[in-house]
């Protein structure tokens, strides 16, 4: 997924969770979840709870970090 295309969903899915709550749940600032959807950081945790809020697998929403090089 794209970052606009992971706002998008969190857009729709605002009164259930936003990058604030999240934040809060995991113990980190609603700039680092902004940031690792803007892929400006990397952290497997925040993208775990991020593709778990989304109700999407990680692989799905951050296929790039997931995708296997080719040899």
């Amino acid at each position: 997924m794209t970052p606009e295309e992971i706002r998008l969903e969190f857009f729709k899915r605002r009164k259930q969770i936003n990058y604030s709550k999240l934040a809060r749940q995991l113990g980190v600032s609603r700039q680092a979840i902004a940031y690792v959807i803007d892929r400006k950081m990397v952290s497997r945790r925040i993208m775990h709870a991020v593709a778990e809020a989304l109700g999407k697998d990680v692989k799905y929403v951050f296929p790039e970090y997931f995708m296997k090089k080719a040899s």
